[in-house]
C-alpha cells in the first residue's frame, strides 16, 4: 500500500491534534487517564496543579477529541477517547530518541 500525502483538511485535524499535544502537563493527564478515568479532583491531586488550571487543559483535551467526559452525579469523569493517543504519545517518544540518536552519528 503506497503512502499517500495528507489532504489539507488533514493537515488541519494533525494540527489541531498536535497543538493539544504541546504540553508537558497535558501529556501527563493523557497519561494517567491511560489507566483509567479520573474526576478532576484526582487529577488535581496527583498532579499537584490548581483545579481551574486542570480544567483548562482537559478542556484543550476534549477539543481536539483525546478526551471525553461523562457526568457521574455532581462529577465528571474523563477518560481517554481512544487509546491511540497514548501509541501517539509512545511512537513520538521512540522517534524523538531515534532522531537524536541518529543525529549524533
Amino acid at each position: 500500500m503506497p503512502n499517500t500525502l495528507p489532504t489539507a483538511d488533514e493537515l488541519k485535524n494533525a494540527e489541531h491534534l498536535f497543538s493539544a499535544l504541546d504540553s508537558p502537563l497535558r501529556l501527563r493527564i493523557l497519561i494517567l487517564l491511560a489507566d483509567r478515568g479520573h474526576f478532576v479532583h484526582e487529577l488535581v491531586g496527583k498532579l499537584e496543579k490548581s483545579q481551574p488550571l486542570i480544567s483548562q487543559h482537559l478542556r484543550v483535551l476534549k477539543s481536539a477529541g483525546l478526551v471525553r467526559s461523562e457526568r457521574s452525579g455532581r462529577e465528571v469523569i474523563y477518560s481517554l477517547s481512544s487509546p491511540k493517543s497514548i501509541r501517539l504519545i509512545t511512537t513520538a517518544a521512540k522517534l524523538e530518541e531515534e532522531l537524536m540518536a541518529a543525529s549524533e552519528n
